[in-house]
């Protein structure tokens, strides 16, 4: 299971017992993974996060990808702030319209680009109202 895609504890607890292993099995499975390195919920949240940022993901989107794949609440506000990486959300929102040729142009494009990258609404429209 891990060797196609990382995997939180808790989703590989999961899949462990509904492949028929008892609980205590998965438990102790798990705990050995995360002993020898093969599973870390924080390596997964810190891993995922700087790569969707670096795609031009904005924290929403990052935040609603973790979630999803199960990292537990309390590390999915550290792994969209150790990705951001020292630099604020509205130079990501910018780096991103950058990235995708939309540094100048139609503003509606802009803004709609932003929100579906997960950028909230405040970042994007203070993005657009400073573009060179």
């Amino acid at each position: 299971m891990l060797a196609r895609s990382a995997l939180t504890e808790a989703v590989l607890h999961d899949r462990l017992v509904a492949k028929g292993y008892q609980p205590e099995t998965a438990t102790r499975t798990v705990a050995r993974c995360r002993e020898l390195g093969y599973v870390s919920d924080e390596r997964l949240a810190r891993e995922r996060a700087r790569s969707l940022r670096a795609r031009g993901a904005g924290s929403l989107k990052i935040v609603a990808d973790l979630t999803a794949r199960g990292v537990p609440d309390r590390l999915v506000g550290v792994a969209v702030l150790a990705s951001q990486e020292g630099e604020s959300e509205l130079e990501w929102a910018r780096r991103a319209l950058t990235q995708a040729g939309l540094s100048s142009g139609s503003g509606s494009r802009a803004w709609r680009f932003l929100l579906s990258r997960g950028f909230d609404a405040d970042v994007a429209t203070e993005a657009l109202e400073h573009r060179a």
